[in-house]
């Protein structure tokens, strides 16, 4: 299957264009804080209810390689506190991320 990287930030990280299947941290450290920040805010939205993971799912072709990644893990019918769990998981190796990077 042909990848092409998608065109302006990706809807769940917030991070730039032209990812492909890396984190933003794997190519620059400094950015692991900046996608770290925006899966937080999902994340928030989360669990405040003004987002559901069925919203999420249909901006799949919005995201980056690795945020597609996070949701198709937990699959089609996780519940809100499937993809929470995930995304607490992500977020929480991001700042590991950060913190190493000084």
């Amino acid at each position: 299957m042909l990848q092409k990287p998608i065109e302006g930030a990706c809807f769940l990280c917030e991070t730039g264009a032209a990812r492909w299947n890396d984190p933003a941290a794997a190519r620059d450290p400094a950015e692991a804080g900046h996608e770290r920040e925006g899966l937080a805010r999902r994340l928030d939205e989360l669990r405040s209810g003004r987002c559901t993971p069925e919203e999420l799912r249909s901006h799949l072709l919005q995201m980056c390689a690795m945020c597609q990644k996070v949701l198709m893990d937990v699959g089609e019918g996780a519940t809100k506190e499937d993809v929470i769990s995930r995304l607490e998981y992500r977020v929480a190796r991001l700042r590991d991320v950060a913190r190493a990077a000084g």
